[in-house]
């Protein structure tokens, strides 16, 4: 099978799985997404929605950055996005350590950790393909000056 292909299978896999969990919370969780509003992840396919959105909004950031500028760009700008998915896990993992999110149940708290994760492995992946890039790429030779 393509490497693209089980790559992308992966991925809509993981989104799922994902999905899955942030919409089965436990009693707890249910009654805190009612409170706060959060409709975005109500029941499975709003979830679905979300995650899908957000994985493919970065997926397509990445493929435009790959296509579209030089490999020390894509290097800065892969690089960054991986700080900021490890900022956004290090949030999660803060957040979700406190007693009110503690009991809605480890589904959830999964489901919540995995997003992150799925994000900063994607860039990963992206920053590991610039720096392949950068290091196949033909050294550009000083013309020598013939006598």
């Amino acid at each position: 099978m393509n490497k693209r292909i089980s790559s992308l299978l992966l991925l809509l896999l993981v989104s799922v799985t994902d999905a899955y969990l942030l919409s089965h919370p436990n009693l707890i969780g249910r009654l805190g997404i009612l409170v706060y509003k959060h409709v975005y992840i109500k029941n499975f396919s709003s979830s679905l929605m979300t995650v899908f959105l957000v994985v493919g909004v970065s997926l397509l950031i990445c493929e435009v950055i790959r296509h579209f500028t030089a490999v020390k760009v894509q290097i800065i700008c892969f690089s960054l996005l991986l700080i900021v998915s490890l900022a956004w896990l290090a949030y999660v993992y803060n957040t979700f350590s406190t007693f009110s999110y503690r009991i809605t149940g480890k589904a959830f708290i999964y489901g919540a950790h995995l997003l992150p994760v799925i994000l900063g492995g994607m860039y990963g992946r992206f920053l590991v393909k610039a720096f392949i890039d950068n290091f196949n790429r033909p050294k550009e030779s000083s013309a020598e000056v013939k006598l």
